[in-house]
């Protein structure tokens, strides 16, 4: 493992990860970058998952230092995930990788067009203004640890795909989403690393280079999230679907 390679992984986080932040799908680039630099697909996955726990615990850092996290909301979300990161990295060999792709075209394309056709979906007013039922924090608690399953599984894409519960179930406004979130971020991140780096699927060099990457991007885009916006967050949120939707659909 040479100098160049831990500097293109550590750039390539700092980038993925500064929007990555505010609107998921970082693992989308370093997860195929880890298996192009000559790692096996379930080294890269948990190697991506020791990283990316740094976009967590730094924007989490980040957005409560800016007041903006609602710690209620947070753990409701956090807790499920961490439960799920947890079943998903132990199931990673177990069920099918084929079948689990066409489920999440399926949903994406569904909650894309959702997105797009609703305008005012993550620009609205936030839950505090609109208290949720029982129901609903059960059914958002239920879809988190669905989240987070997939995330211990793969990963690539769950921060998108849990922006999609805390969005359109716990009625966040973007910017709301991607405070909140960095709880269940975290911990569904750093359980699944944990059982990776267990079973000794993790190349510590290159994690610890993408964990940095991972909290300096990160950082960067908590800290800037004031003055891009909800409306062009939306914007952002809406170009990386699209582009995890044509991946998807490419590797299919």
């Amino acid at each position: 493992m040479d100098l160049l390679q831990l500097l293109i992984v550590f750039c390539a986080s700092v980038l993925s990860s500064t929007f990555g932040t505010l609107v998921g799908g970082s693992s989308m680039i370093t997860v195929p970058l880890l298996i192009m630099l000559g790692l096996p697909p379930h080294v890269a996955i948990g190697t991506d998952r020791l990283g990316t726990s740094g976009i967590g615990l730094a924007g989490l850092y980040s957005f409560h230092r800016q007041g903006k996290v609602n710690y209620r909301l947070a753990f409701v979300i956090a807790i499920p995930c961490l439960l799920g990161g947890f079943v998903g990295a132990n199931l990673a060999l177990q069920i099918s990788a084929a079948l689990l792709k066409k489920v999440i075209i399926v949903l994406t394309i569904g909650l894309l067009v959702f997105v797009m056709t609703n305008p005012m979906v993550g620009l609205a007013a936030s839950a505090a203004e609109k208290p949720l039922s029982t129901g609903r924090t059960l059914w958002g608690g239920f879809l988190s640890f669905l989240v987070g399953i997939h995330g211990g599984f793969f990963g690539g894409g769950s921060a998108t795909f849990l922006a999609y519960v805390v969005i359109l179930v716990f009625r966040q406004s973007f910017l709301e989403c991607a405070a909140n979130s960095k709880v269940a971020s975290f911990l569904m991140a750093a359980t699944a690393a944990a059982t990776y780096a267990y079973h000794g699927a993790i190349h510590l060099p290159l994690g610890l280079a993408l964990f940095a990457g991972c909290c300096t991007g990160s950082f960067l885009g908590a800290h800037y999230s004031d003055r891009i916006g909800n409306v062009w967050i939306k914007r952002l949120f809406i170009g990386v679907v699209l582009l995890m939707v044509a991946k998807l659909l490419l590797d299919a």
